[in-house]
């Protein structure tokens, strides 16, 4: 029997570290989320997009998901991330969840696809690249240890979820308050779920702070994203 896809795209966030609104910023002459929206056009097995979002940009957003091509969903955010996410799930009909970060904007193909094929064997799945320099642990000023990059990875999505699973996750935190700012698979692996990572890409970048617009548009111009 087949299962069904869902995505989830959050994009309620207020842009405070890049004094802008994120999602719908220009970028080459494009809303940011249009590039988004793009990449999860081309994936034939996604079977619905959520876009978790304010209210007053709902109008707009369905207009921008018309010229990526793809048919989208929206549903309002709430106070916090997870909150956000909690409303984007249980508005969805997946048995299994793609979560991604709105403002993420050039997901290759390939990766979003890899993440689908793995969540349907794995409970639980996260992306992610190997750092390409030393990777410090330290609790202060000082530095405790080094970690092993072949043993390290810097967190990307999509991250992939069976329904249940990450429903029972978003419930147990936002019931006890736990907005520190982490990702789905950290949320999923403190169940204690083993969480499958499967290889990102470096072009996969999270538009954070101003100098991520230019490497955006670096990316556009080498990639064609």
């Amino acid at each position: 029997m087949n299962k069904t896809i869902s995505v989830i795209l959050t994009a309620a966030g207020n842009g405070s570290r890049i004094g802008a609104h994120k999602i719908l910023m220009l970028i080459k002459g494009k809303p940011l989320i249009w590039y988004t929206l793009k990449h999860f056009s081309r994936v034939e097995r996604v079977d619905e997009t959520i876009v978790v979002a304010k209210q007053e940009d709902f109008e707009k957003l369905h207009s921008i998901a018309k010229d990526a091509g793809i048919s989208i969903k929206t549903v309002k955010g709430g106070s916090e991330r997870i909150i956000s996410e909690y409303n984007g799930v249980m508005a969805s009909k997946g048995d299994f969840i793609i979560t991604h970060d709105g403002c993420r904007p050039f997901p290759p193909k390939r990766v979003i696809e890899n993440v689908i094929s793995a969540v349907i064997k794995y409970p639980a799945v996260t992306v992610g690249v190997h750092p390409t320099t030393s990777i410090k642990y330290s609790t202060g000023s000082y530095i405790q240890k080094s970690l092993t990059r072949k043993y390290t990875y810097m967190g990307q999505t999509p991250q992939g979820f069976r329904r249940n699973i990450i429903i029972n996750a978003l419930k147990k935190n936002i019931k006890k308050k736990f907005y520190i700012p982490t990702d789905d698979a950290e949320l999923v692996a403190n169940m204690g779920i083993k969480v499958r990572i499967v290889q990102g890409d470096e072009v996969n970048i999270k538009v954070t702070h101003p100098k991520d617009v230019f490497i955006a548009e670096k990316i556009l111009e080498v990639y064609k994203a």
